[in-house]
């Protein structure tokens, strides 16, 4: 643990007028930045804390929020690697901060007061010192929703340091037959339950906006969670659904990108109206408005899922979309949600295109929407995690 946290460092050190420059030049990127060098000591102490990458994964964790304080009877803290999952946290009315860089000394600062009841790492997030430093003090960590890609089973394979970091959690619950045999390489203490993400109930939405789209009665049709990677592929696309009779909604994956979404916008002589400024409504409407994207499902038809365009990119989820009975379209580049994609696929709801020449037939071709409920899934999920935790209380 000595060794990577020095070799950490150096790399951190190496790095740091790359992070500078990048702190200065992006928003995103220098959002907090010093919260992640400096952090603040938690107050919260005996709760149970719980430790997601991004947006997708604290919205997939909420779907089973109430399964988990049903079973501990304890406060939640969440920590989070990305600013879009903060921010989506925050607005949800949860007590959040973003993590520290993982080295050890760092986590001595945060825990310094108070420690957590319980550890909940989720699907991919491994971190060495973070992992070392809980259990060093006797607090169970345990890893849910877990998945292991074929690269990744090499690579923890290869590096000591992360084959102990897995061995250490109390119990590992993976989110697929495959996962589980991966991870049983490191830890003997390995469950499945089905993917989180699959638990997902339909909510009601009560924004003006809703209103207003669904006003004249046109269908949508929503590019959803775009990279501006994406947007080459977006210039045929929006007129080929436009010409079917489609209203499209474009959501930007990161609202600093906005402006290079406008200027697309107008480079094509696409007319488009700002959500927030719905008063004349145009067929194509360009979301300026974060953590919405949900509410738009519910009343649109069909989904392109972004992130999917580029081998850069690793796609977004898309079980929200098909949860709303939208069909659901996505690119080849669906890396991070391999096995939702052959789901949906079998329920017949979903495609993947690799030209957006497929496009404008394959919406065609669609002729009835299916009608899917998660209802079932979703107490099946959740009866697996009770059974599973609640035994891990009894130890």
């Amino acid at each position: 643990m000595l060794r990577y946290n020095i070799i950490l460092f150096f790399v951190f050190l190496l790095s740091l007028p790359y992070l500078l420059i990048k702190a200065i030049s992006s928003k995103r990127f220098r959002y907090r930045f010093f919260d992640r060098i400096n952090p603040e000591p938690i107050k919260q102490n005996d709760c149970i804390l719980i430790h997601l990458a991004s947006l997708g994964e604290a919205k997939a964790f909420l779907n089973i929020k109430n399964t988990i304080e049903s079973i501990f009877k304890k406060k939640l803290l969440f920590s989070v690697t990305s600013n879009i999952g903060y921010d989506y946290l925050k607005s949800q009315g949860l007590e959040v901060f973003l993590v520290p860089l993982d080295f050890i000394f760092l986590y001595k600062k945060l825990f310094r007061h108070n420690l957590p009841h319980l550890a909940i790492f989720f699907e991919t997030e491994i971190w060495p010192s973070y992992i070392n430093y809980l259990r060093k003090y006797n607090v169970r960590v345990i890893l849910i929703n877990a998945r292991m890609s074929d690269k990744s089973y090499k690579f923890y394979l290869r590096f000591k340091v992360f084959y102990e970091a897995i061995s250490k959690f109390d119990i590992i619950i993976a989110k697929s037959q495959k996962d589980m045999e991966k991870f049983n390489k490191f830890n003997k203490n390995v469950k499945f339950c089905d993917n989180v993400k699959y638990a997902l109930g339909k909510k009601t939405f009560d924004y003006d906006f809703l209103l207003t789209l669904k006003m004249d009665n046109k269908k949508n049709f929503v590019f959803a969670s775009f990279h501006k990677q994406e947007l080459e592929f977006l210039q045929k696309a929006i007129n080929e659904v436009l010409s079917l009779g489609y209203r499209v909604i474009i959501a930007p994956r990161y609202m600093e990108d906005l402006p290079l979404f406008e200027k697309f916008l107008k480079g094509i002589a696409v007319e488009y109206s700002m959500l927030s400024k719905l008063s004349d409504i145009k067929d194509c409407v360009l979301v300026d408005r974060f953590g919405i994207l949900e509410a738009l499902y519910s009343i649109s038809s069909m989904v392109f899922v972004g992130g999917s365009l580029s081998g850069k990119l690793k796609g977004h989820n898309p079980i929200e979309p098909a949860v709303y009975n939208n069909f659901v379209f996505c690119g080849r580049f669906m890396d991070s949600f391999a096995q939702e994609v052959e789901y949906l696929k079998n329920l017949g709801c979903l495609t993947q295109i690799d030209n957006i020449n497929n496009l404008k037939e394959h919406i065609l071709k669609i002729q009835n929407l299916r009608i899917l409920s998660f209802d079932k899934k979703k107490e099946e999920i959740e009866n697996c995690y009770k059974s599973l935790l609640l035994k891990l209380t009894q130890a």
